[in-house]
């Protein structure tokens, strides 16, 4: 799914819709069939689909 289709690049922060106790994250590699392969901050890595993905505002990414 070419990155037009769901507006995620690699370096966006995001944050998981659905699960809610997950930590905000990054976004390292652009995959196949709109998943991204995505850094949690609790250095967890974990491929999600860009459905279940909220893009952060730089203002509210945590430090």
């Amino acid at each position: 799914m070419p990155k037009s289709a769901h507006h995620f690049a690699e370096g966006d922060r995001v944050r998981a819709t659905r699960r809610t106790e997950f930590p905000d994250g990054t976004v390292l590699r652009l995959m196949d069939l709109g998943y991204l392969l995505i850094r949690w901050d609790s250095d967890v890595l974990e491929t999600a689909h860009h459905s279940e993905l909220t893009k952060l505002r730089d203002d509210s990414a945590r430090a």
